[in-house]
């Protein structure tokens, strides 16, 4: 039987918490909030939204609080390797849902992605992803992203869950001992540790979110490429795995910056400003709630 259908039979109600982690996405984010409230719930299913503000300067809390979605600040520079990391596990401490949804702030998710999704848990199934399309509005980069989703479709080397929109069964992902800091990117560190645990994280293929790019530019995708590359080489994935990823993958760049960039010129991809080395990094006490400042939301009227 269905997990969550099990669980509605224990107790009247369950609890799913969408964290989204938001670094200055005030372009993006309502279309993102209007989707999360727009899904269709089941009756004894509950949904919260959390917004993770992630050192905004922007728009982006003032434009949540607006739409009465909760928001919690993060205002420290941890010392994981991806900084979403920090930012999901921040998310998870101050939400309450037995099924944690990630949702990026320029995903854009379809009426049915909540339902379709849930339908996948079972007793070893610590997360379940949708597909997710990158569209930018603009027909040059449009038709590369087009060439890319098919191109994870059709590679030797398969396509793999994404970390923009995800659910996570809270008591599984505590099992396999949460997060890890030491990979490049949360979702890769996750479904690794899955897997080692003898778990399983799951890809819904009939199911697809819009993840709405529109100022996206080929420098940019560039610059992420080569910053990815460089978190390859610090977390010790060797030369052979990251030429295969560059080539079957169609990322050149991370090859190039696997290559090329040494640990001390890699910069955080949210600051723009240089990382430190393990040296000088912030000592860093974990996650607590008094590392975070919650806001409240504005209701209107």
């Amino acid at each position: 039987m269905n997990k969550v259908c099990e669980e509605y039979t224990k107790k009247e109600m369950i609890k799913v918490s969408i964290i989204t982690p938001a670094h200055n996405e005030e372009e993006t984010i309502l279309a993102c909030l209007l989707s999360v409230q727009n899904l269709a719930v089941p009756s004894n299913l509950s949904v919260e939204h959390l917004v993770v503000a992630d050192r905004c300067s922007d728009r982006t809390m003032k434009i949540c609080m607006e739409r009465n979605v909760r928001v919690v600040e993060k205002n420290w520079k941890g010392n994981a390797i991806d900084p979403v990391t920090e930012v999901v596990e921040l998310g998870v401490n101050e939400s309450e849902g037995e099924i944690m949804g990630k949702v990026d702030a320029d995903i854009i998710l379809p009426k049915n992605w909540l339902v379709e999704t849930l339908k996948h848990f079972d007793d070893d199934t610590v997360s379940v992803a949708s597909r997710v399309k990158t569209r930018s509005g603009k027909w040059w980069l449009d038709f590369f992203m087009a060439l890319r989703d098919l191109n994870y479709r059709v590679t030797p080397l398969g396509e793999e869950p994404r970390g923009a929109a995800r659910l996570i069964d809270r008591v599984l992902l505590e099992r396999i001992g949460g997060f890890d800091y030491n990979w490049a990117s949360w979702d890769t560190g996750l479904d690794a540790r899955v897997r080692a645990a003898g778990y399983r994280s799951v890809l819904v293929k009939d199911v697809c979110a819009l993840e709405y790019r529109p100022s996206m530019t080929v420098s940019g995708l560039v610059s992420k490429q080569i910053e990815q590359g460089a978190a390859r080489r610090r977390m010790g994935s060797s030369l052979i795995r990251t030429i295969g990823h560059s080539l079957f993958r169609l990322r050149p760049f991370v090859l190039w910056g696997y290559v090329m960039k040494n640990e001390e010129n890699t910069r955080d991809w949210r600051s723009g400003s240089p990382r430190l080395a393990p040296s000088q990094e912030a000592d860093c006490q974990g996650v607590q709630r008094g590392n975070c400042r919650q806001l409240q939301p504005r209701l209107n009227g």
